[in-house]
């Protein structure tokens, strides 16, 4: 359980119902228009959103407020489906047919969007896998041989009897992965 004080949980409280307010009821403070409609979109991608940026949000919000955000996501949708619309408090809820129209619309971009995916993945050329030589009969098999790997050299000591220091790469980005031959060398124990 995450320790938060009080006025925190009442702040996230507060952007959550703000988000509700703006889906439902629009923005007071917008100025125009499409601010308004700017406004009531980012709240519907807020509450509705399945992954991104935005499901995380209200992922964290949720965490702190002590609600599911898929119940909640799942409530919002239910709502925008034409399901009854909750207490918002002295708020009237006057933007409920903009946000259906609103939900309606995204639905219908996003189910274009996944149609498109599916239209341009099907246009792909198929990749075949690449033809293997045809197997060999057992006689004609080569014997494996045996490969015993050469004993790499100590690393330098110092007189105290401690690895000496390296130079160090400047760039750790861009240097080749650890071999776990090397183990012994970083001090790494092998099991």
């Amino acid at each position: 359980m995450v320790s938060i004080a009080y006025e925190e949980q009442q702040l996230y409280i507060a952007v959550m119902k703000q988000a509700i307010v703006d889906l439902f009821a629009g923005s007071p403070s917008a100025s125009n228009p499409k601010e308004g409609d700017l406004i009531r979109r980012e709240a519907l991608l807020f509450l509705t959103a399945p992954t991104g940026p935005w499901a995380d949000m209200r992922a964290e919000i949720g965490l702190v407020i002590d609600r599911d955000p898929k119940e909640v996501r799942e409530t919002i949708i239910a709502i925008l489906e034409g399901g009854d619309m909750p207490y918002l408090g002295d708020v009237r809820a006057t933007g409920v047919e903009k946000a259906r129209a609103l939900w309606a619309e995204q639905k219908a971009f996003e189910e274009a969007a996944h149609a498109e995916r599916l239209r341009r993945r099907a246009e792909r050329p198929k990749r075949e896998a690449p033809a293997l030589p045809p197997p060999t009969p057992a006689a004609q098999k080569p014997a494996l041989a045996l490969v015993v790997p050469t004993p790499r050299p100590a690393p330098p000591m110092t007189k105290s009897g401690r690895v000496k220091e390296t130079k160090r790469a400047a760039k750790p980005w861009l240097c080749p992965p650890r071999d776990p031959a090397d183990d012994w060398l970083y001090g790494i124990a092998s099991a």
